[in-house]
């Protein structure tokens, strides 16, 4: 421990006698000019007492290193034979004087000649003893030091926008790759993959002609549709065929037609919180088994889907959700509206009908003429959404397809209520669309870092977020946000690294490219990397918006569940922590790694404003919630480091 240089004055001494003070004092000074080089050591000029002592000052004197002093001057005077009253008041009045100016001499040379300590974690002790200090250091330098929201004003406001193949997205691959550099992580690199063609989004305008109001209407196509021929005025019809035979009724009918596949969607107010892209988990089971009541299901959620299990990310329906094509009803509500006027909905576009019949269906409306097919965005207040992607397989040329388009659904509502009006009524529209199509193959990144294990190298913990957006806005809710808190995770785990405390396994940040469209990047990611993902331990994932993180959906994995839960103690702490719970979560990017049997946890977090912003013209920086995204990094730190730091990887089970 080093002491700070001091003086002062206690102790007792003899009435007469100051012979001890000599020799203390003597011993501490070694030649003219000279540099003490001993460590530092305590002088006590002092008097040795016994019964009939009297109480007299003594000076203590702590003469550090490198302090340069004459000492011939002084220990002349303290051999000399003058009276030994004489010396004691020198020594009483004189020498605390100087012994104070020799401390500040050595005070200037110590902080010009140490070394200054390395730096290291604010709020962290040199020696973390346990666990528990660990996460106390992670989650006190994401408090104290973010740069989240720094981080995500840039990409959203100066990259903006990341559509999977394009330049802003390479960008971004760039900008986060040096982030992660920056940060100290190691072997980062950009991993590509490719895309078979590029898309880039146009104008979209409609209004309406017949009734004559001329009254515009807000559109935006989805991703990878063609536009219109020019400008191209149609009817509105409204399309019930749910088989081929019933398509013939429409033949002949349908040149340059905008069509309507559904009837305008159920949505909740905005001020309805439990309506939205993210459910709570599954309700609980009693002893013997059965699920329990309704009233035990919290915030009317249980079907343990969470975000992006629901069709809004993949349809922008967020009234159902879906898994695996099997609908799941999230609300009673929706459940009531106009059977038997709503073909069946399928997943992977919102325009309709099953799959099966969607492409007879396409190739008929091609063959007719018609001009594109509408969509209700399904969310409040004129909010626009869009998706969509690149064809697969043998599903032919995108440039091909009939335009598709999403429509606000007030102005949707509208049409579908003048398009059922009764002959000779009839319900006219102006529409024009320009999008335009890259040749490929185009090469994509995902951006990967690490900060390698100490004892297991060759054995991973991946902590992931989706770099790519859709292009309505700046992309910050999805998934700027869970880009930022991916980068802020990193960047503590990589200073805790650096002060010597390296998690047992490496930690691989991953930011996917391709989510929008299909998860594409962390299939890749997958492909690439199957050899050794029998020693990955977990993917973890951030991806829902601003909202605080909640827990952890287990996707069925109790055995995870027994292991895991005793590690994340410290997170109790937090307000709004739910913890582990075994339901299933859906439509991001840990579904590739738990479809190659490794633990695919993605966050439940609290809906906060995400589905308003989520695929909309709202998705902007405005939106992002600092301390919300700041507990989300907290969470990720913690939660990655103990399983990296825990003695086998997580079971299979």
């Amino acid at each position: 421990m080093r002491h700070s240089p001091l003086w002062g004055v206690w102790g007792g001494v003899r009435d007469h006698t100051v012979n001890g003070l000599v020799t203390r004092v003597i011993s501490s000074f070694e030649g003219t000019h000279e540099i003490l080089t001993r460590p530092p050591v305590v002088v006590d000029v002092g008097i040795a007492h016994n019964t009939s002592s009297s109480l007299l000052p003594v000076l203590a004197l702590e003469l550090r290193p490198h302090t340069a002093f004459r000492s011939d001057l002084v220990v002349s005077f303290l051999r000399s034979q003058l009276p030994d009253r004489v010396r004691l008041l020198v020594a009483i009045l004189v020498l605390p004087g100087l012994c104070y100016a020799l401390t500040q001499y050595a005070s200037v040379s110590l902080a010009a000649d140490d070394p200054a300590p390395a730096p290291r974690v604010a709020g962290a002790a040199p020696q973390p003893g346990s666990p528990a200090d660990i996460d106390r250091i992670l989650m006190s330098e994401v408090k104290t030091n973010s740069e989240i929201m720094k981080n995500l004003e840039y990409l959203s406001d100066v990259i903006g926008p990341r559509l999977t193949g394009s330049k802003a997205l390479e960008r971004a691959n760039e900008w986060t790759a040096a982030k992660m550099k920056e940060y100290g992580l190691e072997n980062v690199r950009l991993e590509p993959w490719e895309i078979p063609i590029g898309w880039e989004r146009g104008t979209a305008t409609m209004k309406v002609i017949e009734p004559n109001t001329g009254r515009p209407l807000l559109i935006a196509s989805a991703g990878w549709a063609p536009g219109t021929k020019g400008k191209v005025i149609g009817d509105v019809v409204i399309m019930k065929a749910r088989t081929k035979d019933d398509l013939a009724p429409y033949k002949g009918k349908l040149k340059n037609a905008v069509i309507l596949r559904q009837p305008p969607a159920t949505v909740a107010p905005v001020t309805d919180r439990t309506y939205g892209p993210v459910s709570g988990p599954p309700a609980k089971k009693d002893e013997k088994g059965d699920a329990q009541p309704e009233a035990a299901k919290k915030d009317g959620a249980a079907d343990g889907m969470g975000k992006k299990g629901f069709r809004g990310k993949r349809d922008a329906q967020p009234e159902t959700a879906k898994k695996d094509g099997v609908e799941a009803k999230k609300d009673d509500k929706n459940a009531e509206a106009k059977k038997d006027d709503q073909p069946p909905r399928r997943g992977g576009g919102g325009f309709g009908g099953d799959f099966a019949f969607q492409g007879e269906l396409t190739d008929f409306l091609k063959s007719e003429g018609a001009a594109c097919i509408l969509t209700d965005s399904a969310k409040p207040h004129g909010l626009l959404v869009t998706t969509g992607s690149w064809p697969r397989g043998d599903r032919g040329s995108a440039q091909d397809a009939i335009p598709r388009v999403f429509m606000a659904h007030e102005h949707y509502a509208m049409l579908w209520r003048l398009a059922s009006r009764p002959a000779p009524a009839e319900t006219k529209v102006e529409v024009e669309i320009s999008n335009t199509f890259v040749p490929g193959p185009i090469v994509v990144s995902n951006t990967i870092g690490e900060v390698r294990g100490s004892e297991k190298p060759d054995e991973y913990v991946v902590v992931g977020a989706h770099l790519d957006s859709w292009d309505l806005a700046s992309g910050t809710t999805d998934n700027g946000t869970g880009s930022c808190v991916v980068l802020e995770t990193a960047r503590v785990v990589a200073a805790l690294a650096k002060q010597g405390h390296r998690p047992k396994r490496t930690i691989r940040f991953c930011l996917f490219t391709g989510e929008e469209e299909g998860l594409w990047g962390s299939k890749k990611y997958v492909e690439k990397h199957k050899d050794e993902l029998n020693k990955h331990s977990v993917a973890l994932v951030h991806d829902t918006g601003t909202g605080k993180v909640l827990g952890f959906g287990l996707q069925g994995r109790a055995v995870v569940q027994k292991v895991l839960e005793p590690e994340l103690e410290s997170l109790k702490a937090f307000e709004g922590w739910k913890g582990l719970d075994l339901g299933r979560q859906g439509g991001t990017d840990h579904l590739p790694f738990e479809s190659a049997n490794v633990p695919g946890f993605a966050c439940r977090q609290d809906v906060d404003e995400y589905r308003l912003t989520h695929h909309t013209q709202t998705d902007t920086f405005d939106h992002a919630k600092g301390p919300n995204l700041i507990q989300g990094a907290q969470v990720m730190a913690v939660t990655c480091v103990r399983i990296a730091n825990m003695p086998e990887l997580l079971p299979r089970k």
